[in-house]
C-alpha cells in the first residue's frame, strides 16, 4: 500500500480546505502550530494514510474532529464517501459544518457531541487521530456496538497491543510523517 497522489484538481479542493481552516484559526483554537505551517506535511499526510486503509463503501466516523484532520480533508478528497464528524466542541462545530457547506460536501454529517454516538449509521468505520490515548482508543471506539465493524488507529512511536476482542487486523501502512518520523495506520475489522 502507498499514499495516492493527487491530481491538480484534488489539490486545490485541499487548499481551498486549509485556506478557510487557516482564516478561521486566526480567531479560533482549532489547529496547533505545526498543523498550520506545514498543513501538508502534518495533517494532509494523515488523511492520505487513512484513504489508503479505509473502506470506500463503509461510512467513515472521525471521533474528534476538531479542525477537519482526518475525516473533513478525507471528504473533501473523496466526495463520494459519507463522512460523520463527531465533535462535542461548539466552535469547532461551527467550523466543521461551515467548512463543509462553503466547500460543497453533501457527503459529510456532523454531530455536536460525545462518543459514541446514539444513533450510528448502520455498518461503519470508526477514526480518533487524537483525542484519545493510544492504548485506549480501540476500546473507546467498540463502544459504538455492532455497527462498528472497522477501527482505524494512527500509530507513532508508541504501538501498544489492539486490546479489542473480536477484531483481527485488515490493512496496515507505515509512511513518513511530520519530520520523517514513522508513522503507522492501521484497520482491524470485526472477525465473521
Amino acid at each position: 500500500m502507498t499514499l495516492k497522489a493527487l491530481n491538480t484538481d484534488e489539490r486545490a479542493r485541499v487548499d481551498a480546505f486549509i485556506a478557510l481552516r487557516a482564516k478561521w484559526a486566526a480567531t479560533h483554537n482549532l489547529s496547533g502550530p505545526d498543523a498550520l505551517r506545514d498543513p501538508w506535511g502534518v495533517d494532509v499526510i494523515d488523511a492520505l494514510a487513512l484513504a489508503s486503509v479505509a473502506l470506500e463503501a463503509v461510512p467513515l466516523i472521525d471521533v474528534g474532529s476538531g479542525s477537519g484532520v482526518p475525516g473533513l480533508v478525507y471528504a473533501v478528497l473523496w466526495p463520494e464517501r459519507r463522512v460523520v464528524l463527531v465533535e462535542p466542541l461548539a466552535k469547532r462545530s461551527a467550523f466543521l459544518r461551515s467548512a463543509a457547506i462553503t466547500l460543497g460536501l453533501s457527503n459529510v454529517q456532523v454531530e455536536r457531541q460525545r462518543w459514541p454516538l446514539a444513533a450510528l449509521p448502520g455498518e461503519c468505520q470508526v477514526v480518533s487521530r487524537a483525542v484519545y490515548p493510544v492504548p485506549e482508543w480501540p476500546r473507546a471506539a467498540a463502544l459504538g456496538g455492532g455497527a462498528v465493524t472497522n477501527i482505524i488507529r494512527y500509530l507513532a512511536a508508541e504501538r501498544p497491543e489492539f486490546n479489542v476482542p473480536g477484531f483481527c487486523s485488515a490493512a496496515s501502512l507505515d509512511y513518513a510523517g511530520p519530520g520523517g518520523a514513522q508513522r503507522r495506520i492501521e484497520r482491524w475489522s470485526r472477525s465473521a
